[in-house]
């Protein structure tokens, strides 16, 4: 199978396609599954059919399912820390201004998933 990966791009297309269903919703994963497995043959096939068995139970489908994941980065905290830095206002904050500081980001947060969750 490596040799056709490496030679042959209809096959690096279909094993390519098939690792991106961890992106589909659960629910689509098994019919998205079964049409790029339809025509599969040889080891192509043979890798179809192990990731059927093994990789689609329903107790093991979660495990590597990343639909709608939030996946967070380092940007995520960088822009945090300056949003802090910038409603600190200055660059050295005593306990109690920091933890005051926190509790109001904590508010405006718990805020925020208020209105997430209500829909607006």
């Amino acid at each position: 199978m490596r040799t056709s990966y490496i030679h042959e791009a209809a096959t690096k297309k279909k094993v390519k396609m098939l690792l991106a269903t961890a992106f589909l919703s659960p629910h689509d994963v098994a019919v998205a599954v079964e049409l790029l497995g339809r025509d599969a043959t040889g080891s192509i096939a043979a890798l179809f059919n192990y990731f059927q068995v093994e990789w689609m139970p329903p107790d093991r489908l979660p495990m590597w399912n990343v639909y709608n994941v939030n996946i967070r980065t380092n940007n995520d905290l960088e822009g945090w820390h300056f949003k802090m830095n910038r409603l600190a206002g200055k660059r050295h904050l005593g306990f109690y201004e920091l933890l005051q500081l926190l509790i109001d980001e904590q508010g405006s947060t718990e805020t925020l998933i208020q209105q997430v969750t209500s829909g607006r």
